[in-house]
């Protein structure tokens, strides 16, 4: 009987994680032969620098057609969500399976996106700026608003969407959502009144961005759109951040009708030091960390590791984003 042939897995960008020794455990402990490793590298890079590999495990690192080519890569996994940094539409061509953890980090980044409103809502950024100059008045931030008095928008409905509007709910917004891909059945059985784009932007003191990054959500908020929202209006964005064109969204905080602007996303990650993002009082960052607690640290290592030896294995799962490839 021959001897099984070995699984080679390779992580990249290993700065994602602490360690691998989950990683490593599960697919030693779920194949009989695996050689696992870790490259630090990206895009094309990955061409060259590979070599064959059967499973590529990704957080960061992006993965574009050739690098498939180059290793013969039958799965990609990626730790995350979002699987936009893996061109699919290659890898489903080459019968190269694409996973993700879908669910991991849905109530982390509800309570997030509402945490970052009710900062901004609240003035925090502004009273903190003021403080730590030697201030002590209340009027240094206004307008300052309240939950009961202010309506809550989403942008697209999801389950991370719903997760925040639990929660806004809760604290007394109202809620309304804008999503083209579901019904207004769906969205009302969410929580949440269906309205159209327009009213989204007219009526929302409060709008959340939920929407992966597509052709058609690139840069969609834009100067244009920010014109048509209210005035002092606060934008959220935990979702990508290459939907918001960041001159437009610097100048509708500098000139209206922004009042403020939470992010845990930007168009660059990480930003430039010059980014003048960083620098605003009317704005909390945050280190694309709305998915983070240590709960769901460890849900996407082990579910994220699981996903990718059952794409392996052929299992279709969910998880498997394009089950189509799977051999």
């Amino acid at each position: 009987m021959s001897p099984q042939r070995t699984v080679r897995v390779v992580h990249l960008d290993p700065d994602g994680f602490a360690d691998l020794s989950v990683e490593r455990e599960l697919f030693e402990s779920e194949l009989d032969a695996v050689s696992f490793e870790t490259i630090d590298c990206s895009g094309p890079a990955i061409s060259t620098r590979v070599e064959e590999a059967d499973v590529l495990l990704t957080h960061y690192a992006t993965v574009p057609a050739e690098a498939m080519n180059a290793t013969d890569c039958s799965v990609i996994g990626r730790y995350a969500t979002g699987v936009d940094g893996i061109d699919v539409e290659a890898a489903t061509e080459r019968g190269v399976a694409v996973t993700n953890v879908p669910t991991y980090c849905d109530e982390e980044v509800g309570e997030h996106i509402v945490t970052l409103a009710l900062a901004i809502l609240r003035g925090l950024p502004a009273y903190t700026a003021a403080t730590r100059e030697g201030a002590w008045d209340w009027r240094d931030a206004t307008p300052v608003r309240t939950a009961a008095d202010s309506t809550f928008g989403c942008f697209a409905f999801g389950r991370k969407a719903r997760a925040a509007v639990r929660r806004a709910d809760a604290l007394g917004f109202d809620v309304i959502a804008h999503d083209p891909y579901l019904s207004d059945e769906e969205i009302r059985d969410g929580g949440a009144t269906p309205v159209s784009f327009d009213d989204l932007l007219a009526r929302s003191d409060v709008l959340s961005l939920n929407a992966p990054l597509t052709d058609e959500t690139e840069g969609l908020f834009d100067a244009e759109v920010f014109a048509r929202m209210r005035e002092d209006a606060i934008l959220i964005n935990t979702s990508r951040g290459r939907i918001v064109d960041e001159e437009g969204l610097i100048d509708a905080l500098e000139t209206g009708p922004l009042y403020g602007a939470g992010l845990d996303v930007l168009a660059s990650e990480p930003p430039r030091e010059t980014n003048p993002l960083l620098d605003r009082d009317d704005v909390v960052v945050t280190p694309h960390a709305a998915w983070y607690s240590d709960g769901a640290l460890d849900r996407v290592r082990r579910r994220g590791t699981l996903n990718a030896i059952a794409a392996w294995r052929s299992e279709t799962v969910d998880g498997v984003v394009n089950p189509a490839a799977l051999r």
